[in-house]
């Protein structure tokens, strides 16, 4: 029984490191029959681990969705907490907030569940399901696509609904910050989507850690100015600090607790 639930996890190690492989090349790399492969794959398969196509086999889009949040959220994990908890004494209670897509924003939700009397609106899948068992906290998952490479939503839904909020705060990410490029983002659903909760906002709060500084994602949604409290780590270049401090952007730069020390 041991060997087989090692078989198991190691096919599935080996299809998170590739996109896709044969019944062939899993019973070579794992020195067993395709019979034994075959059967393997149907068991993983019918607990939603795998899905099976032309001789083989791939990782199911929730597994890699989750494998891939989850080492996002690894880097910069301290970092991001940090920020996450500063972000948090924004918050009071009655207020209507925004929570944007992305890791850090992520670990903000994690810190609101013990908040009372809080609106939470979000396009994150993964923020609703943090916020589900939080009794204090309202949660509204805004409608949308679902976007195929992360656990959240866009379109002309999204962004009409959107377009009637009028939230207290608006926290938001980037995937880059810099000087002459501003605020960016991998994708063009999530640059529109961000820009409208940064117009609907009284009030909007970039949480972004230092490893994002310097660099220019695909496409600009915003700029310093556009933002009312910059929150980040003290590896932020102080050169991105004083361009926000110019622009009037309250700056709020945290020091990182190793988590695995116990602080």
């Amino acid at each position: 029984m041991k060997l087989s639930v090692h078989r198991r996890e190691r096919i599935l190690e080996v299809l998170r490191q590739q996109s896709f492989a044969t019944v062939s090349a899993l019973a070579e790399a794992l020195d067993c029959s395709q019979m034994t492969i075959r059967r393997d794959l149907g068991r993983l398969e019918a607990e939603g681990l795998l899905e099976r196509s032309h001789g083989g086999a791939r990782v199911s889009r929730r597994i890699t969705l989750e494998f891939s949040m989850g080492r996002k959220a690894d880097i910069r994990r301290d970092e991001k907490a940090a920020i996450a908890r500063a972000a948090r004494g924004l918050v009071r209670p009655t207020q209507h907030i925004i929570i944007d897509t992305g890791t850090t924003t992520l670990a903000l939700a994690a810190e609101l569940r013990n908040c009372e009397n809080v609106t939470v609106v979000t396009t994150s899948l993964a923020v609703v399901s943090t916020l589900l068992s939080a009794e204090g906290v309202e949660c509204m998952l805004l409608g949308g696509v679902v976007r195929e490479s992360s656990p959240d939503l866009y379109g002309p839904l999204l962004e009409e609904n959107l377009s009637r909020l009028h939230p207290d705060w608006a926290f938001i990410g980037c995937d880059g910050i810099s000087t002459t490029g501003g605020l960016t983002t991998l994708d063009a659903r999530v640059a529109r989507a961000t820009s409208l909760m940064i117009a609907a906002a009284s009030n909007v709060a970039l949480l972004v850690d230092s490893s994002k500084a310097g660099s220019d994602a695909f496409i600009t949604f915003a700029q310093i100015e556009d933002v009312d409290v910059l929150i980040t780590d003290s590896g932020m270049p102080a050169e991105m600090l004083e361009v926000a401090r110019a622009a009037n952007t309250r700056t709020m730069v945290v020091e990182p607790v190793d988590a695995s020390k116990g602080a």
